[in-house]
């Protein structure tokens, strides 16, 4: 069995799993938006990292810029045909996720998307539950 598989997913784990990068997507797969608007409509990101997400997604063919020749010159940023392909499965994936309660503390989920999940005996200001699974 050849290694081509692991490489791949390790390039789409060190693109798509860093942070803001489904945010984009998602955010551009509503509507074509310049940059500020975009990081208006994300909130929270700042310019260098949006910078950076729409860089990888535009290299791995996910996203398009167009420079418009006013003055000053602006950019709108859209998804390719490849990026609304994302997008859909994205939206599959997220159908798909539900936030549960998880009552008896068993729960790797982020303690700021579900803080009744944390675990009695997790570090305290720790992001996720240290729970044993």
């Amino acid at each position: 069995m050849t290694d081509d598989w692991q490489r791949t997913w390790h390039a789409v784990r060190s693109v798509l799993g860093s942070k803001w990068a489904f945010h984009v997507v998602r955010a551009l797969s509503e509507r074509e938006q310049g940059f500020n608007d975009l990081r208006r409509s994300l909130g929270g990101v700042s310019a260098k990292t949006l910078s950076e997400r729409l860089r990888e997604l535009r290299c791995l063919n996910f996203v398009e810029k167009e420079v418009h020749a006013t003055s000053p010159p602006t950019t709108t940023y859209r998804l390719t045909d490849h990026g609304t392909s994302l997008a859909a499965i994205m939206s599959d994936v997220e159908s798909l996720v539900e936030p549960v309660e998880c009552p008896d503390g068993d729960c790797p989920v982020p303690a700021e998307i579900a803080p009744e999940c944390v675990c009695s005996n997790s570090v305290e200001g720790a992001a996720e539950s240290t729970c044993d699974l």
